[in-house]
């Protein structure tokens, strides 16, 4: 055999051993992705009842954080643990949840890791082009540490929000995962959500990676990453994107004076023009006391100076167990649809309860309590102690979508909750 021969077999047999970028990227996943287990008995409207499984990523190992997504986390009061592909779970508890982009940030105890264990490239400046080739990797349908392939196929709108789109398959467990560029091995975003039409199929969208890095990089300095209350509402163009034109605005008088029709165009302090208003959103994190914004109104530049509240945060949410129902706030729920709504809502209801039986239904919007306006948990939860001590049930006055026999939109309805279970939920 020629030595001319022997070289070319040589490589011929290397080159069939060695791993192709997107084999070495989910080998590599494998080793900081890991699985987010959730189980919650008294659920917020958002959440469900039980247990659920979904994926996630350690992206500050000395902190012992963990990136994932807001409804794999949970908006209830539960029991969160994390697992390694070595099956070792560690308690979690979120450190942050954020309301806009569907991410948690997930804290845990790092001297709980047995090993050492390495930490993807996030990228953090660029959003892949269309046609770039990913993986998503996650556990789906239970499936532990489970990869597919696929390109990006457009940077599109879904519920208000820039998403990565793909064709790369993702199932339930996939949620929270992270999207790896299959050329560089960096993390280009995390896996979300997909059309779950029986007629449509690659169509899974993940939340862009640069985004999530303006989150973890104001969280790291120790300020609020909290993004703007979504108190105003933008027109919609013939493609079902958000544009930057205000169709109402429920800031609060002596805030951002925001008007209907204005255009916004940027930041004025520091100038920042922007295009979208995920763009926007993320521009804001950090500055939102006092903002600068630049607006068209009327065909004139103009700049508004004021304040733009912060989103309420979630981790501080609380709620109040009444006779096998959740109630809690509505306020971000409702987002001012019925104007003057009552603050309090229905979350939840236990089958086979107290509430079931007196006819209690998630959604219901609290009017008054033994016939006083009950405008906070507190006053509930004194209205629910005084009926307690009489040994009588609480009455109270809902306010509910009417239905089909009704011919009402809304309706008032009394109903008569026996109080014999009272619990705060929450801090």
């Amino acid at each position: 055999m020629s030595l001319r021969l022997l070289c070319l077999l040589l490589l011929l047999a290397s080159m069939a051993h060695a791993e192709s970028p997107g084999e070495e990227a989910f080998r590599a996943a494998a080793d900081w992705t890991v699985q987010v287990r959730t189980a919650v008995s008294q659920p917020f409207i958002e959440d469900d009842q039980g247990s659920w499984l979904g994926a996630g990523m350690l992206v500050d190992a000395k902190r012992g954080w963990v990136l994932t997504n807001a409804h794999v986390a949970g908006h209830s009061y539960g029991k969160i643990a994390i697992a390694f592909k070595d099956g070792h779970a560690i308690p979690a508890t979120r450190l942050y949840v954020d309301p806009y982009l569907d991410l948690a940030v997930l804290a845990f105890e790092p001297s709980r890791l047995l090993a050492q264990t390495h930490t993807p490239t996030l990228s953090c400046r660029e959003i892949p082009p269309v046609g770039h080739p990913v993986g998503a990797f996650g556990h789906p349908w239970g499936f532990r540490f489970t990869g597919t392939r696929g390109i990006t196929s457009a940077v599109t709108t879904r519920l208000g929000v820039n998403m990565l789109q793909t064709d790369a398959p993702i199932n339930a467990g996939n949620s929270g995962g992270p999207l790896i560029s299959l050329e560089t091995g960096e993390v280009v975003g995390i896996n979300a959500a997909k059309v779950k039409e029986e007629s449509v199929e690659g169509l899974s969208f993940a939340v862009p990676m640069p985004y999530a890095c303006t989150m973890l990089d104001l969280l790291r300095a120790g300020r609020d990453p909290s993004p703007p209350a979504t108190a105003v509402d933008f027109a919609r163009d013939d493609n079902d994107d958000l544009t930057m034109i205000v169709a109402r605005s429920r800031l609060p008088t002596g805030t951002l004076d925001l008007r209907v029709g204005d255009e916004l165009l940027g930041l004025g302090e520091p100038t920042q023009d922007l295009a979208t208003v995920t763009d926007l959103m993320d521009a804001l994190r950090g500055h939102l006391d006092p903002v600068s914004l630049r607006v068209r109104r009327e065909g004139r530049e103009m700049t508004l100076q004021g304040r733009w509240p912060p989103a309420a945060k979630i981790t501080e949410r609380r709620g109040l167990w009444l006779g096998g129902a959740v109630f809690a706030d509505a306020e971000s729920l409702t987002a001012g649809l019925i104007v003057g709504s009552p603050p309090l809502m229905v979350h939840h209801v236990d089958p086979g309860s107290d509430a079931e039986t007196a006819g209690l239904t998630h959604y219901d919007l609290v009017v008054t309590a033994d016939r006083a306006p009950v405008t906070s948990l507190d006053a509930l939860l004194q209205r629910a102690r005084q009926a307690q001590a009489r040994h009588q049930p609480l009455e109270l006055l809902l306010l509910r979508i009417g239905d089909d026999t009704s011919g009402d939109l809304f309706v008032y309805e009394h109903r008569l909750l026996p109080v014999e279970e009272i619990a705060p939920i929450g801090p």
